[in-house]
């Protein structure tokens, strides 16, 4: 009897009355969720990284996409037109159930899964504005979490699932990342450049972020003083120096690095850099685009876009930029991977 299974290496086996620990899949082997338009329109489809055994999850004649794994890897939000307009939807790993979450006829955008997954968030524009919604899934009713009368981009969960962070692109009078709290209380404003792209540390301490200056994209973090709260003393670091682009940060899985994107080789690369800003390595060498890296969920790995072969492929690698491996092969355009 099965007692429990690990996001690790080893799982608990009951064989009668003896508890053994055997060695589990390696958490790596979890599938790849991502968006193919191999079928003549894009669809929702996993891949095994290991076997590069494909599965598709959504089968229809409209646009599915904006793909997004739940904490425990069993469901999957994304956005869908079969309606007529951009709603959310849900299926399970196995893709037997396919369930919408919104019906309003408004369009939706990046739907994002709460740390303990009973939670949705995503932006919309419903009464004029665009502006942050969030959902308990048990209830099933959108609430409005902002009101300030200018387009906001929803960019990430605190993992404790106290804050989301949020920007606005353009035309916001008071520029940089806000916070707020998914039941619509304490508003705090982080920074004030022209900030975008956050991405929270999972251990919850320090904010990744792109900053425009100059005309340049370079990645900032954010941090909140030892033993503080996100409601005190911010201090903010530049990681990234170059006069080229740099953009797309992402957190390892424990919270000691980040992979990036930078344009500074003549094209779009895939780095990494410690927590600090050191140690910046180009993991991938090439003459064509690079993008949209995500982390397996043990660190050993990164999943990544490449266009090497013309249309998007998914490719994946060690953490360390070896072993890299092209996982899809047609002429279709296969992007927005997510671990």
């Amino acid at each position: 009897m099965r007692l429990g299974w690990a996001n690790g290496l080893f799982c608990l086996i009951m064989v009668g009355a003896t508890l053994l620990l055997a060695a589990c899949a390696d958490s790596s082997s979890r599938p790849i969720v991502f968006v193919s338009d191999s079928g003549g329109d894009r669809e929702i489809m996993i891949i095994d990284p290991e076997t590069a055994v494909l599965t598709s999850l959504t089968d229809n004649d409209v646009a599915d996409f904006a793909p997004t794994w739940s904490k425990d890897h069993r469901k999957i939000v994304y956005l869908s037109d079969e309606s007529g307009t951009v709603e959310i939807k849900q299926v399970v790993r196995e893709g037997e159930v396919s369930t919408r979450l919104t019906f309003n006829q408004v369009p939706k955008e990046t739907p994002l899964w709460s740390p303990s997954g009973d939670r949705l968030a995503w932006v919309s524009r419903q009464n004029g504005d665009t502006e942050l919604y969030v959902m308990d899934l048990a209830e099933g009713e959108p609430n409005r979490i902002t009101f300030n009368g200018v387009r906001d981009t929803l960019s990430d969960w605190s993992p404790d699932g106290e804050w989301l962070v949020f920007y606005s692109p353009s035309g916001n009078t008071e520029p940089g990342l806000w916070l707020r709290n998914p039941s619509g209380v304490n508003l705090i404003r982080l920074t004030q450049g022209q900030d975008s792209d956050a991405a929270w540390s999972p251990d919850g301490e320090r904010i990744a972020f792109v900053r425009v200056a100059e005309d340049n994209h370079d990645i900032y973090l954010a941090t909140k003083e030892k033993g503080g709260t996100w409601r005190g003393k911010i201090d903010g670091l530049r990681l990234t120096q170059v006069a080229e682009r740099d953009e797309s940060p992402q957190w390892s899985p424990d919270s000691k690095s980040l992979v990036f994107v930078s344009h500074r080789d003549g094209n779009a690369e895939i780095y990494t850099m410690r927590a600090d800003g050191a140690k910046q390595r180009r993991l991938t060498n090439n003459g064509e685009d690079d993008v949209d890296p995500v982390w397996s969920p043990d660190g050993r790995q990164i999943a990544f876009v490449s266009y090497l072969y013309g249309a998007g492929e998914i490719f994946v690698m060690d953490a360390d930029g070896g072993n890299q491996r092209r996982l899809t092969n047609n002429d279709a355009e296969d992007n927005s991977p997510d671990w």
